[in-house]
This record gives structure tokens, sequence and C-alpha cells, in this order.
């Protein structure tokens, strides 16, 4: 959320500034954009022009769907991705409209695949020397994340049904579950769990009824049984069931709302919820990263810029004097 990072404004259709990303480039180890395709190339400042300047750059594209074929240059967005997908449609209920994921997984999975790709390309740079190209489109990173389910349709020719309260292909004991104060989500419950799962909730009789004696079975009738153990849940509140599941090693946890995961000690003390003291907010409290190196944790964040808040000593940095920087505010390049 561009925390951290320093911002500087320019005017691409000003010779001056292109002059300016040139500067830039020719000292940076990565250059990303997420401009349609061919944008920067008819600006002179794509991956040839910029490898030009610096010939060990990585050009890093995040595009909608990808570097070549017929839709290069149709522009998308997050709930674009998941119609073109599958995922769009196998969200919500049979006869129902299709229901989108609940946060834009696109925009944010495709920026961790996009990450992971100029990580890729730094590698390959340190080991060839030579300047790398990526493309990491939202696109082609949603079908990666849907390998599981897409395969199973390209092996069997079948088309899976939609997912309702649990998966695809998961059913019976997979999501969440109404409790006396809340819900439980559970991620199906295995032959070796299955005895103490019943124990704990008092329906030993369903442990040998042949309609769930078997993890396969348990899934084929997972309407049946998601009814006979909502009928039980409903009697506990959700802290009292948990006490028992996961001291039994049953895999469940409470269904929390944001508020619940802004207070969780858990993501505190590994940095995945951090403070960060705004210049205007005060402080507050964030979403951190998910990503602890050396076991060193950070608890807080710098802010994010406002809006070309570092022009000025970027353009200095560069080289580029006060007369210059002063022609270039007049003339609008920044």
């Amino acid at each position: 959320m561009n925390r951290g990072k320093r911002s500087i404004t320019l005017d691409l259709k000003k010779p001056e500034a292109i002059e300016v990303v040139k500067r830039l480039a020719r000292d940076a180890d990565v250059v990303l954009t997420n401009y349609r395709p061919g944008v920067l190339e008819r600006l002179g400042i794509g991956f040839e022009g910029l490898k030009a300047v610096n010939p060990k750059i990585v050009f890093a594209q995040g595009s909608s769907f990808g570097p070549t074929g017929p839709w290069v240059q149709r522009p998308s967005r997050d709930i674009l991705a998941q119609a073109a997908t599958g995922l769009l449609a196998k969200g919500g209920f049979e006869g129902e409209p299709p229901l989108p994921a609940a946060f834009a997984v696109a925009d944010t999975s495709g920026g961790m695949s996009l990450a992971m790709g100029i990580l890729a390309g730094l590698f390959a740079r340190s080991q060839t020397g030579e300047a790398q190209k990526v493309d990491v489109s939202i696109y082609g990173t949603l079908i990666a994340m849907q390998s599981w389910e897409l395969n199973y349709t390209a092996l069997t020719g079948q088309e899976p049904g939609r997912a309702g309260r649990a998966h695809q292909f998961i059913q019976g004991l997979w999501g969440a579950f109404p409790t006396a104060d809340g819900y439980i989500a559970f991620a199906a419950v295995d032959d070796g769990r299955w005895p103490r799962f019943c124990r704990i909730l008092g329906i030993e009789g369903l442990q040998d009824d042949p309609r769930f004696d078997i993890g396969r079975g348990r899934q084929t009738n997972g309407d049946a049984l998601r009814m006979e153990v909502e009928a039980v849940l409903v009697r506990r509140t959700t802290a009292e069931w948990l006490a028992e599941l996961q001291a039994a090693d049953i895999l469940a946890t409470e269904v929390v709302d944001y508020r619940a995961v802004l207070a969780s000690e858990q993501a505190r003390a590994n940095g995945y919820v951090r403070s960060m003291q705004h210049p205007v907010a005060g402080e507050i409290t964030i979403s951190g990263s998910p990503i602890v190196l050396n076991d060193e944790v950070a608890g807080e964040a710098a802010p994010p810029p406002e809006h070309g808040q570092h022009t000025e000593v970027i353009l200095l940095e560069c080289g580029f004097g006060w007369d210059e920087i002063g022609q270039m505010r007049d003339s609008g390049a920044i």
C-alpha cells in the first residue's frame, strides 16, 4: 500500500520526464510497470529502451492477460480476472448468481506472483549478468492458483459444481458451521480423527454409520452430515467447542471478522499486523508483511508518501540542478 516508499511525479508526455526515467533506470535494479504492453515501448522506455541505458536492468511488467495472444491489449480488473479464469463461476450456490471472492484476490495474488517473478529475474541476472524481462498477469496467476481444480476438469472432462458453503471437491465437514454465538470452520475430519470428533460432539451413533464410514463417504453424503453436525453445534458456544476440538487435534478454528484479526495476538507477534505512525491520522494499526527474515519481526512500518513528496529530492540525487528542476516544474514535466 505504498508504505515506506518515496514518491516522484512525472508527466511522461514530456521529453524531460522521459530523461528523468532513464536516469533513474541507470542505477536501478528493477523497473516495474502496470501500463498496458507497448505503452512504455512507444515512449522509448520499454525493456529495450531501458536495457540500452542499463544492460543489467530487470524490467517487470504486471499485465492483465500476459505478454502475447489475442487478449494482450485487453484491459482488466480484479473481478474480470476472476470471471475469465473460472473462479467467479464456482462461487456461490447452484441456481444463484456467481459470487466473487470476498477480497481482491487477483490484484493481491498477482502482485505476489510479480514479486516472485522479479526475484527470479534478479537471480537469473546474477547468474548471467544480462538484463531480464518479466511478465506476470493477474489472469495467469488465478489460473495457476486453481491448478487443482482446473486439472480435475482437464483430466476428467467433467465440470465440477459450485462451491456453495464448502468447496467444489470437499463437502461435508468443510467450511463454516453455526454455534450458539458464532461460527466454527472445519477443514475436513479424516478417518483418524473421526472417532474423536464423534465423541466430542456426542454423535457416536454416526461413527459407524455406513453413509459416513470413509472420508469419501463423508463428502458424498456431505449435506446429510452437515445437518447432523449443525444440530449439535448450536447447543454450545464457539469457545466451548474449540476448547475440546483443538485439544483433540481436530482441524477447526473460529470464524472471525477483520476487527478480531487486527486485535489478534498471533498476528501482532509475527508482524502480520503492525502499528504505524501516520502524519495525519496519528498511530494506526495496519496489515503487515507475511515474510519474516532471520526471525526478526518488524513491529512498525513507515507511512506511505504523499503524491510527489520526494520529487525534488530524487531529482537532486539523479544529478539535476535546481535550475533544471525549476524548468521541469514550469514545463509541467514534474
